[in-house]
């Protein structure tokens, strides 16, 4: 930890009193008991002191980095001041900014711990930056509740036309075509790289496999198992990416799907609070056990990101998109469809270690032709929302509790769900 005791410091009681809490790691505590005294305390070096590092570490950075400019005014050479005002800029990323800051503390040579703590954030700004190589991983265990394991729906027989002119056919579904709950347990894990910056022109790529097992219903456990690798090249405020995926995905432990694609992006920054964006997917799927499915899909689309100002760090993002999917087999056209959908989503920062968020979307898919049995081509309406939460209780680890609901009306009965998965996860990431 950067600085010095903050008892020793506190010649008053609200001082001392802040200083407790914040020894204490109750910063917002701190900064809630010194921040309605700023304006008549403002400019004493303890206070100042005092509020900025307890602002900061409570989330109100930029709040901090006012206290502590007002210390390195009256005390320019104030290296405890100078290496926390450097530690506020890199969490405002900054990042040119606290390099100086934090070469300005080295120069004065400070002890040897405070020197390791500035080297590993000036290795950190020299990665975020793309000067040198980056490895990053992860694994991640979690336990929830599935309402609908196989996404099936709630009805117990559906209405089909098997000869058409001669009516309906009234067909019983079995257990496992009809809306199942059950718990479940998941582990997963991850690696990736991304090489230096050359000319702005990085490569990366990553590996990622995730397992689900269910309770009871274990015919329904599911995992997958992708990997990409691509360039990306950063131009003033444009960054262009071009990546080669595959993907997999398994049911009860056999393939089920597999996905080979290209993805491309462009992305562009209007300024520090506004980004867009537009992107395209071309990518093959295949079945192995169920080949008349087999397709090629093609998905365009576009976004905007927007940071609000304010404490929270307030974020919201939107994107459309349109796309194909097209089977191989034109005697199976039925299964082929265009889509249509939008996605909405935003967070919030209570603290750097504290933030909730949500995403929702909408997708529509078309049918291309009647279906053999429902004889009625199939349009597909789906919704889902996701809420939750993200804590960091430490260095690299990550709490999530999750809430998703999925809902999918059809006009065919069989592809009607409605799904809702409560989780908690813990995620412990690694960077070198």
């Amino acid at each position: 930890m950067l600085g010095q005791s903050l008892l020793a410091s506190a010649q008053d009681d609200v001082l001392a009193a802040a200083a407790k809490l914040m020894a204490a790691k109750q910063y917002q505590s701190a900064y809630s008991l010194l921040e309605p005294l700023e304006t008549e305390r403002s400019g004493e070096a303890e206070y100042d002191m005092l509020l900025g590092l307890s602002a900061i570490d409570s989330g109100h950075v930029t709040r901090g980095v006012f206290a502590l400019e007002r210390v390195l005014a009256s005390n320019p050479g104030n290296g405890n001041a100078r290496a926390h005002i450097a530690r506020a800029y890199f969490l405002l990323g900054e990042q040119e900014a606290a390099r100086a800051e934090f070469r300005n503390v080295l120069a004065q040579k400070p002890p040897e711990d405070m020197t390791q703590v500035i080297n590993r954030y000036m290795s950190a700004i020299d990665k975020s930056q793309g000067l040198s190589s980056t490895y990053s991983a992860y694994v991640e265990a979690g336990v929830g509740h599935d309402s609908n394991v196989n996404s099936a729906t709630a009805a117990s027989s559906v209405t089909i036309m098997a000869i058409p002119g001669l009516g309906g056919l009234d067909l019983l579904l079995g257990r496992e075509a009809r809306e199942t709950s059950d718990n479940f347990a998941s582990l997963a894990g991850g690696i990736s790289f991304r090489s230096p910056n050359y000319g702005g022109l990085t490569v990366f790529g990553s590996v990622n496999a995730s397992q689900r097992f269910n309770h009871q219903e274990d015919r329904f456990d599911l995992g997958t198992l992708d990997y990409n690798l691509g360039l990306r090249y950063v131009r003033h405020v444009d960054t262009f990416t071009l990546a080669a995926q595959s993907a997999s995905l398994s049911l009860d432990h056999d393939i089920f799907r597999r996905v080979h694609g290209l993805n491309g992006q462009w992305q562009r920054d209007l300024d520090d609070k506004n980004q867009i964006n537009a992107f395209v997917q071309v990518s093959r799927l295949d079945y192995p056990d169920n080949d008349i499915r087999n397709a090629n899909r093609y998905v365009g689309g576009g976004g905007w990101a927007h940071v609000f100002n304010g404490d929270l760090t307030p974020l919201l993002f939107m994107s459309a998109y349109m796309g194909q999917e097209r089977t191989l087999d034109r005697d199976w056209d039925f299964f082929s469809h265009h889509l249509y959908g939008a996605r909405l989503g935003g967070q919030l920062a209570f603290t750097p270690k504290f933030v909730a968020y949500a995403t929702s979307g909408y997708e529509y898919r078309r049918y291309d032709e009647r279906d053999g049995l429902f004889q009625v081509s199939r349009g597909d309406k789906q919704f889902d929302l996701n809420l939750g939460l993200r804590y960091l209780p430490g260095y690299n680890w990550v709490i999530k509790p999750q809430l998703t609901y999925i809902r999918n009306d059809s006009n065919i009965d069989l592809n009607r769900f409605d799904r809702y998965m409560l989780s908690f996860s813990i995620r412990r990431e690694f960077n070198w």
